[in-house]
């Protein structure tokens, strides 16, 4: 089987940092974000950031007060496909969000962020360099009460410019 991009999964993933912010919002934000979810969009995958169509599909459930996980799958040309898993916990008490990704071909990959409204400033940590380096920026927004998309920033390279290496649209089923 040939390798989807380890962006594209992560970025699904990351919606579970819906789970930061303060105390009360917890519940609101479970709420936007857990539940069934397909959507499509872009990725770019290879050493030359050649740009695929993906499409996907998740199912994000609570998991207790402050957690959520992520399981899914995400396919490229109809054959090639990617199983995805992520787990997040939200820690009350300083607002920050933490956890891991799993599905990428470079290993298990470690996120951190804050809540900022109903949108997410995650980083990405990569066991080893992916595109150049093992860092990595996401974005998780609320388009509306049943949508929201994911966009991965990446350099490309060690000194190429910083771009879109995931952009997704996803919509509760």
């Amino acid at each position: 089987m040939q390798r989807l991009s380890p962006h594209l999964s992560c970025g699904v993933i990351l919606l579970a940092c819906a789970t930061a912010g303060g105390a009360g919002a917890a519940p609101a934000i479970f709420d936007l974000y857990a539940g069934s979810f397909s959507g499509s969009g872009t990725i770019l995958e290879g050493p030359d950031a050649t740009s695929h169509q993906v499409g996907c599909r998740f199912e994000i459930l609570q998991q207790g007060a402050t957690g959520l996980s992520l399981q899914g799958t995400c396919r490229a040309y109809l054959i090639l496909t990617r199983t995805v898993s992520a787990r997040l916990s939200w820690d009350p008490g300083s607002g920050r969000v933490t956890g891991t990704y799993t599905g990428s071909r470079v290993g298990t990959a470690k996120l951190t962020g804050r809540q900022r409204g109903t949108d997410f400033d995650l980083a990405i940590e990569w066991p080893r360099p992916l595109y150049g380096d093992t860092t990595a920026r996401m974005r998780v927004a609320s388009l509306d009460q049943k949508r929201f998309q994911i966009v991965v920033t990446d350099r490309i390279g060690a000194n190429g410019p910083v771009r879109a290496t995931t952009d997704l649209t996803l919509t509760r089923q």
